[in-house]
């Protein structure tokens, strides 16, 4: 067994920094010391740990989040992209609440998921058919499930930092440098060819050597976790190529890209994929995943004649698509351009705060979706991005102390509950942290 590095809170936060934050959060840290003694590290959700322990919320609504410490803060988080209409939207909190009064729990199929399956196929260009489950990881796994199934092969192609959940073939190369986490088998590793994102010639090379014994491909229009990093439109035009030359499945992981358009970030740029991972904002706010796409590779879900069995005790569940239906409805393509005007806007201005401070600076991200990273670029792909890190994590700390939060690793995105007024708190915040770092 491998013991974990040796680590203090000091060599991560320094100690002025831990102390300021200790004493605007005493209700936090109280429930952070009763977490830890029954949840490892005191929370169920890797992403939403920081040191020395992370803020816990009371309640949300709107653009604002409030801690059990009384403060109040202004979320650039939104659930990293779930919270697309910010908190607790009335539309949809009483569709939720009132299908929830009539049953949830149902052993049956119902009404609402063929509504919310509906609404997205007929968004979607590429999406004939749709089968609902219960996170972004899901969805990737079935995805992949039903290309290995139409293929008869095994190994898949993914981008080196491309994080698509927790199963174990697409953890392979999240951390972009070949290191990968324990528990993870040998076996999946042999499974899994990575590749650079926007990297096209090393993509046709990598289908030229390995195509025929390859699954799929599966890439996100916009690398999340790897730096909130656009792909070039050349790079989705040769990934469609060498996929349909070869024969192979093209998987786009849209949970958190489909925010950018009402067909997603494949309408946006004109490349269709043949399956689609869906999930955060489609369910409302409840769990939800979906993996959807052209008809013959959809069929292999088929209970009758297909070769892949898919349950799940949730999947569908009523209370989570009539808030997805709610969600879409509000989500249109005038609430997504605004949206997105407003994202271009805030990038705009937060790279020229970075320029006019005394740090290195790039912000990636497209729509409402943006990256702080800490160099001076350009960002194409994991391996030149300046994301997470002391920096970002000192960064989070100087942006909550001006009440507003972000990633620790300095993502963000917006919702429609934010306005123009509240670009600027960001704006701001950010200059005066950018100042304390110096």
């Amino acid at each position: 067994m491998t013991n974990p590095p040796e680590s203090t809170d000091e060599t991560v936060v320094p100690a002025d920094v831990r102390e300021s934050y200790e004493r605007a959060t005493p209700q936090s840290r109280a429930l952070a010391e009763r977490a830890r003694s029954v949840m490892p590290g005191g929370d169920t959700r890797s992403v939403t740990y920081h040191r020395p322990y992370p803020s816990f919320v009371d309640s949300a609504s709107g653009a604002s989040l409030q801690t059990v410490d009384g403060e109040t803060l202004l979320d650039v988080l939104n659930n990293y992209t779930q919270s697309v209409l910010g908190h607790a939207p009335e539309p949809v909190v009483e569709a939720v609440c009132d299908r929830f009064r009539a049953g949830n729990g149902i052993a049956a199929p119902t009404e609402p998921a063929v509504e919310l399956a509906e609404l997205l196929v007929d968004r979607v260009a590429s999406i004939d058919q749709i089968r609902f489950c219960n996170s972004g990881t899901e969805a990737t796994m079935n995805a992949i499930r039903a290309a290995m199934a139409w293929t008869g092969a095994e190994r898949i192609c993914k981008i080196d930092g491309g994080y698509h959940g927790t199963h174990d073939v697409v953890e392979v190369g999240v951390s972009g440098d070949g290191r990968e986490h324990e528990g993870i088998p040998r076996s999946a590793e042999r499974r899994v060819q990575t590749v650079s994102y926007n990297d096209s010639e090393q993509l046709k090379a990598t289908f030229e050597a390995v195509g025929d014994e390859l699954a799929c491909l599966v890439l996100e229009p916009i690398l999340g976790v790897g730096g909130m990093i656009p792909a070039t439109d050349e790079f989705l035009r040769t990934a469609r190529d060498v996929t349909a030359d070869a024969d192979v499945p093209l998987i786009f992981d849209e949970v958190m890209s489909f925010r950018l358009s009402p067909g997603g970030a494949q309408e946006r740029r004109a490349v269709e994929p043949d399956l689609t991972a869906l999930g955060k904002l489609i369910g409302g706010g409840l769990p939800v995943g979906a993996v959807a796409g052209r008809e013959e590779l959809m069929a292999q879900f088929h209970p009758e004649t297909g070769s892949i069995d898919h349950s799940g005790t949730f999947n569908a569940n009523p209370a989570t698509m009539v808030g997805g239906v709610a969600t879409l409805e509000e989500l249109d393509g005038d609430a997504i351009a605004e949206l997105n005007r407003r994202g271009d806007d805030l990038r705009e201005r937060l790279q020229r705060v970075g320029d006019d401070s005394a740090h290195q600076i790039t912000i990636t991200g497209e729509g409402s979706l943006f990256q702080i990273h800490f160099t001076d670029g350009p960002v194409r792909d994991w391996h030149s991005s300046g994301a997470g890190g002391p920096l970002s994590e000192s960064l989070f700390h100087g942006m909550r102390r001006e009440g507003v939060l972000l990633a620790p690793r300095g993502m963000g995105n917006l919702s429609t509950a934010m306005d123009d007024e509240d670009l600027e708190t960001v704006a701001t915040a950010f200059e005066r942290a950018l100042e304390s770092l110096e």
